[in-house]
């Protein structure tokens, strides 16, 4: 069997969970700009319905983020068991691996588009987006190698997997 742990499991599940946690909580004197403005409230500060549709949205992407990060990181291993028992022949596990390093790298890129100057968002949002993008290219990287191994079987690919 093969050993893979680039990422472990234990690291990826640690995440998963803060992940989990919430994301996007804004305290009720912060000012939102462009935000909209209700009864009672500072012009430029978002009403507390528009905070909590944001919080929501942003917790919903948290979630999705996670159970991406993790059911990946799953797959990925899943490839690399059935290729070493020789289940799925290697141009199979390499196809399923190219699909998997695609979806990958469309939702990295989809996140992207949070980190514009034109989302406003807070650090602490910011910084999970970064850190989701960073597990998402050691995913694609830990997939990339065991392409390369399946390809080569040379021990330089299977260590860098």
């Amino acid at each position: 069997m093969i050993a893979y742990k680039s990422l472990t499991l234990t690291t990826v599940l640690a995440l998963a969970l803060v992940l989990f946690g919430p994301m996007g909580a804004r305290s009720d004197d912060e000012i939102v700009p462009g935000g909209q403005t209700a009864p009672g409230l500072v012009p430029g500060q978002a009403s507390p319905e528009a905070m909590a549709r944001e919080a929501h949205h942003l917790n919903t992407i948290g979630t999705y983020s996670a159970g991406f990060v993790l059911q990946s990181y799953g797959y990925i291993g899943v490839l690399a068991d059935v290729f070493s028992q020789q289940i799925y022949d290697p141009d199979m596990v390499r196809s399923m691996l190219g699909e998997t390093i695609t979806y990958l790298n469309n939702a990295r890129n989809q996140l992207l588009f949070y980190q514009s100057p034109d989302v406003n968002l807070p650090k602490a949002d910011l910084d999970f987006i970064d850190s989701i993008g960073n597990i998402i290219n050691d995913l694609v990287l830990e997939a990339e190698a065991l392409s390369a191994f399946t390809e080569s079987l040379q021990e330089s690919d299977l260590l860098r997997f």
